[in-house]
């Protein structure tokens, strides 16, 4: 019963984020749904869940209090609290920060690895994909009262931590998390510009996103060592990954092309030649992880020995058919593409 109450208020309270444009009502239901993640990032019995959801909870309620006091600044000003009358520069640029701070795009992007890290592989997912829905739709409400420098410094920034700080990990969870981060700087780019372009961004990303949790969480695989013998559980798996993680990199004529081509050539529009070049570069130290995934996946024969744990010695369970549909989706979309 708890469950489902947590479950509720998580979703309710983004929904209602959607729907509202008054600035209180927004600080409660960021508060609600802040208050409701930390039992699920807590869940399991261990120290590093706890501070994992201790550092949620910091970071969530500092976030939340700049935008409660930048709301409360630019009421001061206009007597009104209507997220579009947003007049005030700086309440506008405080504003921006706090969201930029809960989505974890750059340079407040150092808490969401080591929750990452602390909680569960699924409570991992709604983190990076479902958690970044509420910010977002206040960034989509205010977009013309954003400051389009800082919103293509932060996405600047967000690739290249992105890609610089998942060179070096080998636990999956803390890749998918700088994978995250980097995928929010795309999402940032043009959220000022087009901000049809940044939805269309994030909904892609949620959708070759799942899927890769959901078949880690499959594979019960923690490292990226852990990878390298998906093939013992199933060839299928080996292949869905491959594609997936080629997807993720944003190579066509995979899906996660879509977003990155349509932001590049918006920004060109724009005669941002010079930014859209930038973040086209640093997107190549992403892919250079993603290539280093699928090589451990499907092109590298772990060792045979006997005192190996192999995959197919383990229970074996049902492979889900969203995952199955999410990767038709992934591969095979692209020419939907406006």
């Amino acid at each position: 019963m708890s469950w489902l109450i947590i479950t509720t208020s998580i979703t309710l309270s983004t929904l209602m984020i959607t729907s509202t444009t008054h600035w209180l009502m927004t600080w409660v239901c960021l508060e609600i749904n802040t208050l409701s993640m930390i039992p699920l990032i807590s869940k399991p019995n261990h120290p590093r869940a706890t501070e994992a959801a201790t550092k949620y909870y910091l970071i969530q309620t500092m976030a939340s209090t700049t935008i409660l006091f930048a709301a409360t600044m630019n009421a001061m000003n206009t007597s009104n609290w209507n997220m579009d009358l947003m007049t005030e520069p700086a309440a506008a640029t405080m504003i921006t920060l706090a969201l930029m701070m809960k989505m974890a795009a750059a340079p407040f992007h150092f808490w969401l690895p080591e929750v990452s890290q602390g909680t569960t592989t699924l409570t991992t997912l709604i983190v990076l994909t479902w958690q970044k829905i509420a910010p977002l739709m206040i960034l989509l409400t205010t977009h013309n009262k954003t400051n389009i420098t800082l919103m293509l410094l932060s996405a600047m920034l967000s690739i290249a931590a992105g890609g610089l700080g998942s060179l070096n990990q080998t636990q999956l969870r803390k890749l998918m998390a700088f994978s995250s981060i980097a995928h929010t700087g795309w999402i940032l780019a043009t959220m000022t510009m087009a901000p049809n372009i940044s939805t269309l961004t994030f909904m892609i990303y949620t959708l070759t996103t799942i899927p890769v949790f959901l078949l880690i969480n499959l594979t019960t695989s923690t490292t990226i060592k852990d990878v390298g013998t998906m093939w013992t559980k199933s060839p299928y798996i080996m292949v869905t990954s491959s594609t997936i993680i080629l997807s993720l990199g944003g190579l066509p004529p995979l899906l996660g092309f879509m977003p990155k081509w349509l932001i590049l050539n918006n920004m060109m529009s724009n005669n941002m030649v010079m930014e859209a070049t930038t973040m086209a570069m640093m997107s190549l130290l992403s892919l250079y992880v993603y290539m280093r995934l699928m090589y451990m996946s499907s092109m590298v024969l772990p060792p045979h020995t006997t005192l190996m744990p192999l995959k197919w010695r383990m229970p074996n369970k049902k492979h889900h058919l969203p995952t199955s549909i999410m990767t038709t989706l992934t591969a095979l979309l692209l020419p939907m593409s406006p």
